[in-house]
């Protein structure tokens, strides 16, 4: 049985084509979806696309807003299988905002469109309001080709935070929030939050 491969010129045209993915972590109030943004904006519009998650209503139902006020038109999907569908052909760059509410077919889909040629930055918390990772982020930093990961200033003692703390009790397991229920701490100021209520 013979194996037909590549030749150069195949694998120099891939190189060439193949998309970057930038994943951007750290916790809340880091200044994670600002950079999204500013990725974003230097793009032409008409070849870009953002998605959001259907949960994810904080600010807008429809576009992806910083805590400082910034934002874009987003796309909202209710799982990652809803996303290729959308990316049309002349689309350059994808923006996925608050990867860890997605589910692990996110990983296959970041892949997909890299191959496609199409750059993907994608932004995720760091981990859970009880110091857990998120296994999908984990998975998205090993085929990140830049794993950016921000702090924010501690709220109890000013120094870098990298953890989210959660200050309200947890209702119905309702963890979507913003700076009424959350805050950026330290790892010294920080403490898992209570069991929900």
């Amino acid at each position: 049985m013979s194996v037909s491969r590549g030749t150069a010129d195949d694998d120099t045209r891939e190189r060439v084509s193949r998309g970057i993915v930038t994943l951007i972590t750290g916790c809340m109030f880091s200044g994670k979806t600002t950079e999204l943004l500013r990725r974003i904006s230097g793009a032409d519009s008409c070849r870009v696309v953002v998605f959001k998650h259907v949960i994810d209503t904080r600010y807008s139902i429809d576009a992806v807003v910083s805590h400082g006020g910034k934002s874009c038109d987003a796309l909202v999907v209710d799982g990652s299988s809803a996303m290729l569908p959308r990316t049309t052909d002349g689309v350059s760059l994808v923006g996925v905002d608050e990867a860890h509410f997605l589910d692990d077919g996110i990983v296959e889909v970041v892949d997909r469109l890299r191959r496609r040629g199409i750059d993907v930055v994608l932004t995720s918390l760091n981990c859970d309001s009880w110091g857990h990772s998120f296994s999908v982020v984990e998975r998205l930093g090993q085929i990140a080709d830049a794993w950016i990961v921000l702090t924010a200033t501690c709220a109890t003692c000013g120094d870098a935070a990298d953890r989210t703390q959660r200050t309200t009790p947890i209702i119905d397991g309702n963890m979507v929030g913003g700076a009424e229920s959350y805050e950026p701490r330290c790892t010294r100021c920080w403490s898992a939050p209570a069991v929900f209520a």
